[in-house]
């Protein structure tokens, strides 16, 4: 049981989970789930400032735009 006092430092509530994991240096490190879990997501780097999504439909809509000029210049295919 962690005292009253270091489990509202962490912000902890009842039922929350607790992962507890030992240093390099033989310190244990107590932290809520959530705080840990964000950690992990901060190892993978600042957030894009950017969305894959609107990347792909940026690249498809050029695609198009490609596709569309082809076309024009083949006399044979009807408009």
């Amino acid at each position: 049981m962690l005292p009253a006092a270091l489990r509202r430092q962490l912000g902890m509530r009842p039922g929350d989970d607790l992962v507890v994991s030992e240093e390099v240096d033989g310190a244990l490190r107590v932290e809520s789930r959530s705080a840990a879990a964000r950690a992990l997501i901060g190892l993978a780097g600042p957030p894009a400032d950017h969305s894959a999504v609107e990347e792909l439909r940026t690249e498809r809509r050029r695609e198009t735009a490609g596709e569309d000029a082809d076309a024009e210049r083949l006399p044979w295919l009807p408009r």
